[in-house]
């Protein structure tokens, strides 16, 4: 890459120091004044490739770029990147799905953990000065049970092999995408359908992307097709989950909690979880451990580097645009 002629590389948000400074080794890098729409568009009209977050990078953002040759995803959905858009323009959108599936996981099945043993519940009667006849509610055992993981990809794999190995469940996958051989020995079972996971599943944990056949594919008929002892697990995206319907499961115990990390609207000002019961909430959290948090910035800032070196992205999600691009 010329040194005279370096590229302008625009990072929307804050990313560990590590994948920064890699960034500034062979890149100028551009940080704008709001990681909104309009402050992206304000300077983006020289920008080589965008290292985004959260932030929205819309066809009208996409468009303000003439120069852009590659979006590049600090983490795994890429919900908010107009994808087809970047298709249309021959810009690949690549993303880091190995960066944080350890945090992920973990953080899924400590969380079940919690939910299951109604911990929130018991550290709110201790802190109010009660003690164990406040604790009214059962508390089971995970062993012998059965755990359902609704997508198998890398975190899904990681959390039902975490709750079988680790604690003697029962593991059931629900995933079109994978076929008996796939899972060949992992101890395993598919699915046919979501509704028998749902039916059999005493754990459901949510490991899928947001795509429109998966918007509120929790709703009420499939909360109401769940076990009344049953804990739902929700740490991919919070349009997966009609936030209304489970609200009422919870508090008319159609199923005896939750444990959720991520909201349809962040942050969730008036989200109906905030006030049901049997609930456990976190900040969107589950992938953001010190460690995946570098590892994602050197990673997206080396996916970067590739692309504006003339080579293809090694996680690209939309491979149409390097045809077109070809």
């Amino acid at each position: 890459m010329n040194s005279d002629a370096r590229p302008n590389v625009m990072v929307t948000e804050s990313i560990d120091s590590a994948g920064f400074e890699y960034l500034q080794e062979f890149a100028q890098v551009i940080t704008p004044a709001a990681p909104d729409e309009a402050a992206i568009m304000a300077d983006a009209g020289d920008v080589d490739a965008m290292l985004v977050r959260v932030a929205p990078i819309t066809a009208r953002v996409i468009d303000a770029a003439p120069r852009l040759r590659h979006i590049q995803k600090h983490g795994v959905g890429v919900d908010a990147i107009d994808v087809d858009h970047a298709t249309a323009r021959g810009i690949p959108v690549s993303f880091t799905p190995e960066a944080n599936a350890t945090a992920v996981a973990e953080h899924a099945v400590t969380a079940a953990l919690a939910a299951f043993k109604r911990l929130a519940i018991q550290d709110a009667i201790v802190s109010a000065g009660q003690w164990r006849p406040a604790m009214t509610l059962p508390v089971h055992e995970l062993s012998g049970r059965t755990a359902g993981v609704v997508g198998g990809g890398r975190i899904g794999r990681k959390v039902i092999h975490a709750l079988v190995q680790g604690f003697g469940m029962r593991g059931l996958i629900f995933d079109p995408y994978l076929t008996p051989q796939d899972v060949a020995d992992e101890n395993i079972e598919l699915t046919d359908s979501l509704p028998e996971l749902l039916q059999q599943a005493d754990l459901v944990s949510l490991h899928v992307p947001l795509t429109p056949a998966t918007r509120h594919l929790i709703d009420a008929e499939a909360l109401a097709a769940m076990r009344p002892t049953a804990v739902l697990v929700n740490t991919c995206r919070g349009p997966v989950v009609d936030e209304d319907a489970l609200a009422w499961a919870l508090e008319s115990e159609q199923i005896a909690g939750a444990a959720i990390d991520v909201f349809a609207e962040e942050p969730p000002a008036s989200s109906p979880l905030l006030d049901a019961p049997n609930v456990l909430l976190t900040p969107h959290f589950a992938g953001l451990t010190v460690e995946s948090n570098r590892r994602m910035a050197v990673h997206a800032a080396s996916e970067v580097r590739r692309v504006l070196a003339g080579e293809p992205p090694q996680w690209c999600i939309n491979p149409a645009a390097l045809e077109a691009s070809a």
